[in-house]
């Protein structure tokens, strides 16, 4: 089946934010974004808020945003209900795309227990760089920092 990606902006519905919050903590617990994150990134020159909806409901979303020649990706979030359907692996691919000509590196965190997201993030091309200690609460836990090189060498 094939997913039309959509991009989050200023200016769109509250409650594309708020149901974009509720998939988001519903994936990474407390810790997930809130609909004024949500809003506040999408309205940025800068931020990248991505989704997928299916049945006029959101089943994945990914948020981040460019920086002097690099991407930041801030949340990956797959409904349970539409997981192992390849929709991370678009909105990754769709997020890359979007980043200006002149990115070099795209980055994210990780907890360390997620080893499917770790394993999706290596399928996509990310490398463990580093460890940030304690970067999660609820549970504390460690980050793993990945980088993804997306320089064209000539």
């Amino acid at each position: 089946m094939e997913y039309c990606v959509k991009k989050a902006a200023a200016g769109d519905p509250r409650e594309l934010f708020v149901e974009l919050s509720d998939l988001d903590r519903l994936c990474v617990g407390a810790e997930g974004w809130s609909a004024d994150s949500f809003e506040s990134e999408a309205a940025k020159d800068n931020g990248i808020v991505l989704y997928i909806t299916e049945n006029d409901r959101i089943s994945a979303l990914i948020c981040g945003y460019s920086a002097v020649g690099e991407g930041d990706i801030t949340s990956v979030a797959v409904h349970p209900d539409f997981r192992r359907r390849g929709l991370a692996l678009r909105l990754i691919s769709e997020f890359e795309a979007m980043l200006p000509d002149d990115a070099e590196d795209i980055f994210l965190e990780v907890r360390e227990s997620n080893s499917a997201a770790v394993s999706l993030y290596e399928k996509c091309g990310f490398k463990a760089i580093s460890i940030r200690k304690n970067f999660y609460e609820s549970p504390v836990e460690n980050a793993i920092v990945m980088k993804k090189s997306i320089t064209c060498e000539v």
